[in-house]
C-alpha cells in the first residue's frame, strides 16, 4: 500500500474545495445580466472579489514546497476565469479604470510592479485600483496614459530611430541580430 504524505491529502482537499468554489462561481457568472445592464457591474464585482480571494488562497497553497500539479492547475483555472470576467467587466459601460488597467496590463504580460514602475506609481496602488478602489485625479491621468501605451496606441515596439520591431532583428541561428552580420 502506498504511503500518502500529508501534503498529498491537503492538495486533494484544496483542489476539491477549489473545484466546488469554481462550480458556484461558474453558475454565478452564467447568471450575470448583459454587460450593458445597470446591475452587471455590481454583481460581477462581487464574483471578482471572491475569485481574488480564492486565487490568493490557491497561490499560497501552490507556493508550498510539496504542492501537486493539480493545485497548480486549480490556480491556473481560477486565473483564467478571473481574467475572462475582468475583460468583460472592463469592456462594459460601467467598467472601471482599474479593470481596464488590469486587462491592458495582462495583455502586455506585465506584473503590477512592472506596470507601476513604467507609470511612476506604486504597485499596491495598481492592485487596489484593479480591486475597485477609485484613483485620485492625478493617478487617473497616469493610469489612462499607461492604458493607452499598453493598448498599443503608442508604438512602444519599435526601436528608437528604426522602423523595425524587435522581432525583425531576431536571427534564429544565432540569436539577436545587431544588423552587423
Amino acid at each position: 500500500m502506498a504511503k500518502v504524505t500529508p501534503d498529498e491529502g491537503e492538495a486533494t482537499t484544496i483542489v476539491s474545495l477549489a473545484e466546488a468554489a469554481m462550480h458556484m462561481y461558474g453558475s454565478a457568472i452564467a447568471s450575470l445580466p448583459d454587460p450593458s445592464d445597470a446591475d452587471f457591474h455590481q454583481r460581477a464585482d462581487v464574483i471578482l472579489s471572491g475569485l481574488r480571494k480564492l486565487q490568493s488562497t490557491l497561490t499560497t497553497a501552490a507556493a508550498r514546497s510539496r504542492t501537486t500539479p493539480a493545485v497548480m492547475l486549480a490556480v491556473s483555472g481560477v486565473r483564467q476565469v478571473y481574467d475572462d470576467l475582468m475583460a468583460v467587466n472592463a469592456a462594459a459601460p460601467s467598467g472601471t479604470l482599474g479593470q481596464q488597467l488590469y486587462v491592458a496590463r495582462r495583455k502586455a504580460r506585465l506584473s503590477a510592479q512592472e506596470a507601476a514602475n513604467g507609470a511612476g506609481l506604486r504597485a499596491d496602488l495598481l492592485d487596489d485600483l484593479e480591486a475597485g478602489e477609485i484613483p485620485t485625479d492625478d493617478e487617473a491621468v497616469k493610469i489612462k496614459e499607461l492604458i493607452e501605451a499598453l493598448s498599443g496606441n503608442h508604438d512602444a515596439t519599435k526601436s528608437p530611430g528604426s522602423n523595425n520591431a524587435p522581432s525583425d532583428n531576431w536571427d534564429e541561428s544565432s540569436g539577436w541580430n545587431d544588423g552587423n552580420g
